[in-house]
């Protein structure tokens, strides 16, 4: 019987960065980062739920980490403590709650964060960004990059929001795909993107396998990757490593596509 992690070959080194996501095995954070050490560039840091993550010690994330092979990014968490007004004050327990998780990974010196837009109406939605934004540009001196989801496609928050904000994109094509967010595949947006999220949406949300993608996605796909930044980093945001490794050929030839 094998297991995700029986005898795996190392993955030849890619023309420009391909990402992993910190969870492809069973196992601890620290486990799954020294597996992917040699197989891929770069590791996102899923955290994605607040009092999980913030629960972390150097058991989950030791020291000799940042020895590893590796660049590092961070996600940081869906349930972030955002409050109903937008005020600055009431801001302070979910961004006090962000830089706590930053502390955490400071050692590993990630190069971007990823954010979710909080769960609100439009206006309130921006604002909350706007304190987000500031707050980050006084401690922080990374890119701060805002995702599209289910709820936010991130061109409704204002095409100049992002500008405006301080903050950068980064483009989820599962979520893209699965939610049909057809004015935002053909806006200027994808084409800023500094981080792309890569999986097969099967109907919705599914993080599958890039071999599942459909015939209909792969044509939106030749018409969108013409467009995306030759410098932008691949996340495969796959959570089993086998389906992971399945999909790197089918990464390697939509790339192809953009050269």
């Amino acid at each position: 019987m094998t297991t995700d992690r029986d005898e795996l070959p190392p993955l030849p080194s890619s023309p420009a960065p391909v990402a992993a996501p910190s969870f492809v095995l069973p196992e601890s954070v620290a486990g799954n980062v020294r597996f992917l050490a040699g197989r891929v560039e770069e590791v996102a840091l899923c955290f994605f739920e607040n009092a999980a993550c913030l629960a972390y010690t150097e058991r989950d994330l030791p020291p000799d980490l940042r020895d590893l092979p590796l660049r590092w990014h961070v996600h940081l968490p869906f349930d972030l403590p955002w409050p109903e007004t937008a005020s600055a004050a009431a801001c302070r327990p979910a961004l006090d709650a962000v830089q706590r998780l930053l502390d955490k990974i400071a050692f590993l010196a990630p190069r971007c964060a990823v954010l979710h837009a909080p769960n609100a109406p439009t206006d309130v939605r921006q604002e909350l960004l706007r304190h987000a934004a500031r707050f980050w540009r006084e401690y922080h001196d990374i890119p701060l990059l805002l995702e599209n989801t289910y709820n936010c496609d991130v061109l409704e928050l204002g095409e100049g929001f992002l500008d405006e904000a301080g903050l950068g994109f980064c483009l989820d094509v599962g979520h893209l795909l699965g939610y049909a967010q057809h004015a935002l595949r053909t806006s200027a947006l994808p084409s800023r993107a500094a981080l792309l999220h890569w999986s097969a949406p099967c109907g919705r949300d599914a993080h599958a396998a890039l071999t599942r993608l459909t015939e209909e996605e792969h044509v939106l796909l030749r018409e969108l990757m013409p467009r995306l930044s030759a410098g932008a980093v691949h996340l495969l945001e796959i959570f089993r490593w086998r389906a992971l490794e399945e999909s790197l050929p089918v990464l390697a030839r939509l790339r192809g596509l953009a050269s």
